[in-house]
């Protein structure tokens, strides 16, 4: 059985500037253009949470940890933020 992990594509640069995350894609068809993803607080601890160890589960598990949110909440937010960051290459899924 394969298991499933999200790892942050590494193509990018991450800066925080105040209280906010900013990430700016240097390679691939978004680095033509002038596109810059400033994520929230949330977005930002799951963005640090993907580091190719863990899988959806376990970054719902993570942010019912850190914040308080109802579980299916949790579950909504991450899938969508997760959807978002694949559709631009962000972040990737990786099979064991």
């Amino acid at each position: 059985m394969s298991v499933s992990r999200l790892e942050r594509t590494p193509d990018l640069i991450e800066r925080q500037v105040a209280d906010e995350t900013f990430l700016l894609p240097v390679r691939g068809a978004l680095a033509n253009t002038v596109e810059m993803f400033a994520l929230s607080e949330v977005g930002h601890f799951i963005w640090s949470q993907a580091d190719g160890t863990k899988g959806v589960e376990d970054l719902v598990a993570c942010v019912l940890q850190e914040f308080e949110v109802p579980e299916e909440q949790a579950r909504t937010e991450v899938a969508e933020f997760i959807d978002k960051l694949q559709a631009y290459g962000l972040m990737k899924e990786v099979r064991d």
